[in-house]
């Protein structure tokens, strides 16, 4: 039976008295609280639920990030020159066990390596050949970009992509069946501009160089590190990166003259004529061939569109590096 209080007093008035009857018949100031089956379900559902999504969060912060390896999921190198992250796409016809030969593709100005890991011309041709790709991230421009740029002018403000693009192809071929002998680098307008930069300052760095639309800076470098394999392919029309370069962000910078940059790397390459030793005119491209080069080759290919990638960039890349494989054996 539970304890009766008695009602408070008002000041200065005795307490009533009460018989014990009276309390018997007084129910409790704090009567239990009556609990339906309903009730108790929702109670018990409640406690389900909450046990259920802490062992769910335990479960989420013990499981490792899903692994990259595809075009979908993001990789991550860290080193001196910072941090960056790439992407990786691998042919579904290939060899059990066999090596694969690798294009990395750099996005342009703004560009994103998803988008470029993706792009039928950048990425599937290359696919389709046998070939795996990596799609490299360039830095945000500001706080908050989803695209990114490289640091092609070398600016020692910025992160030192030779360095990243270096990291990018170690990891990559420490995760997937790709052969970095095999290496080689393009890209498209600034990334294109980086294709140059690397191919100037670390030829070493990667098999050969595949620009696309995109030029040295101004001014040039007086000489290059060393010979360097190269196939620069360019817009005829091109309004943007135009052969002869144009100054852009209000006048501070001036892309370089195309022509001047393919005078640097006969020199750096050991072409002894400045004219081309082979020129072929097709439908698609029109190619001018330095082969009697004592370094490396060099090319150089006119489409008549503007700024693109154009399409059949990567047969005609191919069938060039064929022809490099084959006067190498």
């Amino acid at each position: 039976m539970s304890a009766v209080r008695p009602a408070p007093s008002r000041p200065g008035a005795a307490a009533a008295p009460q018989s014990a009857s009276a309390a018997r018949r007084r129910p409790s100031a704090v009567p239990a609280r009556a609990t339906s089956p309903g009730s108790m379900r929702r109670a018990a559902k409640a406690l389900a639920t909450a046990a259920g999504a802490a062992l769910l969060g335990s479960l989420l912060l013990a499981a490792p990030a899903l692994a990259c390896g595809s075009p979908e999921t993001v990789c991550t190198v860290e080193g001196d020159f910072g941090a960056g992250e790439y992407r990786l796409a691998l042919p579904e016809a290939r060899t059990e066990g066999a090596a694969l030969p690798v294009v990395v593709v750099l996005h342009g100005y703004g560009g994103q390596a998803a988008v470029a890991v993706r792009s039928a011309v950048m990425a599937g041709e290359w696919l389709a050949r046998g070939w795996a790709v990596l799609a490299p991230q360039g830095m945000p421009r500001r706080e908050g970009d989803a695209g990114g740029a490289w640091n092609s002018r070398a600016s020692t403000a910025g992160r030192d992509d030779v360095a990243f693009l270096r990291a990018v192809l170690a990891d990559a071929a420490a995760r997937a069946p790709i052969d970095p002998t095999r290496a080689v680098l393009g890209g498209f307008s600034g990334g294109g501009m980086m294709t140059w930069r690397v191919a100037c300052d670390a030829p070493g760095a990667f098999r050969a160089y595949l620009p696309v639309a995109g030029l040295l800076w101004r001014p040039l470098p007086e000489a290059c590190a060393g010979p360097a394999p190269m196939l620069h392919v360019h817009g005829w029309s091109d309004p943007v990166v135009p052969l002869e370069g144009r100054s852009v962000a209000g006048g501070r910078i001036t892309q370089g003259d195309l022509f001047a940059g393919l005078a640097l790397m006969r020199a750096a390459n050991g072409c002894t004529r400045d004219d081309p030793d082979q020129i072929a005119l097709g439908e698609a491209f029109w190619l001018r061939r330095w082969n009697g080069c004592a370094g490396a080759p060099l090319a150089f290919a006119l489409h008549p569109a503007g700024h693109v990638v154009p399409s059949g960039w990567a047969d005609l890349a191919l069938d060039w590096l064929a022809s490099l494989e084959a006067t190498e054996e």
